[in-house]
């Protein structure tokens, strides 16, 4: 057997196993709440200089199962490779993204007034879309053992949500009694839909990227995987986000390539679920 043909086997033989492992997460995820997209971007680098370069994107993210839209976004930036293992970066992202509908309970409680009855009290905001604008600065450090490389980034990106108009209906259930203090039926419910304005937001983020790509000699395929953390600088509470990536890159030749992943996504928020992904992407030297 020859080199050529063994390492496709090793490389086939990586996707493989990178399915079967992954199948249980896509099995779980049909029986759970979990979130699941399909994320496609398409990038695209021109060589300024032997050290620097300019990038572009843009990306196109679903939600809820494929069926909605999540987020639309174009970047461009630049990159400056500072020693041969060593790089820094910079860019702009704008983005426009839909924010989901939120139920907030105003009374943990039930609320008896004048001794007539029990108030269930809650509103919700509907889902909305806005525009936010992301700046980040990154450093990479790479380093290679054998025909693995792994590098680390540390982002920092600071994201500017603008102020948005939106619906809030308001719920108030309110259940009686008869004079045996037995719930009667049927509950009343109060709805009232009322105009929300959303005050813009800002936040500041440390993100931490590591990252290994196995070169397979003679092989078009390099498969990748990453484990990225979250940090919010400017409320401190702990990692926001831990997001673990596994796939594979084609190389079609010279300046095309394509890749496919699976991406999952824990937020260290109870509001916000897990989520699950697929990923496609393309991408060009200019």
């Amino acid at each position: 057997m020859n080199t050529n043909s063994k390492n496709k086997k090793t490389a086939m033989a990586f996707l493989l196993s990178a399915v079967f492992i992954l199948a249980p997460a896509f099995s779980a995820n049909a029986q759970t709440d979990d979130e699941f997209g399909v994320w496609t971007t398409v990038e695209a680098t021109a060589k300024i200089s032997k050290r620097v370069k300019l990038d572009f994107e843009a990306e196109h993210r679903t939600v809820d199962n494929i069926g909605a839209v999540e987020r639309i976004s174009v970047g461009a930036g630049a990159t400056c490779k500072i020693t041969d293992w060593f790089k820094a970066s910079a860019g702009y992202i704008f983005i426009y993204g839909y924010n989901p509908e939120e139920k907030k309970t105003k009374f943990d409680d039930p609320l008896v007034v004048d001794g007539i009855g029990t108030f269930y009290d809650y509103n919700i905001d509907n889902g909305y879309w806005a525009d936010r604008h992301r700046a980040h600065f990154s450093l990479t450090g790479e380093y290679k053992v054998g025909r693995v490389e792994f590098s680390l980034r540390e982002r920092l990106q600071y994201t500017y949500i603008n102020s948005a108009t939106t619906d809030e209906t308001k719920y108030r259930w309110k259940q009686n009694f008869d004079d045996n203090d037995n719930e009667t039926e049927p509950y009343l419910i109060i709805k009232e839909i009322v105009p929300d304005e959303k005050e813009a937001k800002e936040n500041l983020t440390l993100r931490s990227r590591l990252t290994a790509k196995w070169d397979i000699a003679n092989c078009k395929i390099t498969p990748f995987a990453s484990v990225e953390l979250y940090t919010r600088l400017d409320k401190w509470k702990g990692f926001d986000r831990l997001r673990y990536r596994l796939g594979a890159t084609y190389k079609i030749n010279k300046d095309n390539k394509v890749s496919l992943y699976y991406l999952f996504q824990h937020d260290n928020d109870d509001d916000k679920p897990r989520g699950h992904a697929i990923g496609l992407g393309y991408s060009i030297d200019l």
